[in-house]
């Protein structure tokens, strides 16, 4: 079966995809706002909800210090971009044109989104310890 890409390879001048979009709404995100799922997954990596923060600090720093070694391993830039105003597609465009990129890894783009996130709250009497969801952000 012919692809889309090389059905009209003539008349297209590059291809772009981000990889950021596959991290933050990809494979945990999803599946982790129910509950049950949210205890399974610190169940299974075997963290209690009172190292729920730490742990998540832990994962998020692997998971930016991979992002920030592509740059590295890759021979690309790392951008923190100037604001989250500035679409990403149009800074990747940018360095794609600059550097004459015409495949493979653009550059890795650093930066702060909004997002859901999840507090630990102890139950009076017996300080039992729930996963709540942080309505605030």
């Amino acid at each position: 079966m012919e692809t889309f890409l090389e059905r009209y390879d003539s008349k297209i001048g590059g291809a772009i995809s981000t990889f950021d979009r596959m991290i933050f709404k990809g494979h945990i995100l999803l599946s982790f706002f129910q509950k049950g799922n949210r205890h399974h997954y610190l169940f299974r990596e075997k963290v209690l909800f009172k190292d729920f923060g730490k742990h998540t600090k832990k994962v998020s720093g692997e998971i930016k210090d991979k992002a920030r070694g592509l740059p590295d391993k890759e021979g690309c830039p790392l951008i923190p971009p100037d604001s989250s105003r500035i679409g990403r597609e149009d800074v990747a465009r940018k360095v794609q044109e600059e550097e004459g990129i015409k495949e493979w890894l653009i550059c890795v783009i650093t930066m702060v989104e909004p997002c859901v996130s999840f507090d630990t709250k102890g139950t009076p009497p017996i300080s039992k310890r729930s996963l709540l969801k942080n309505n605030s952000s």
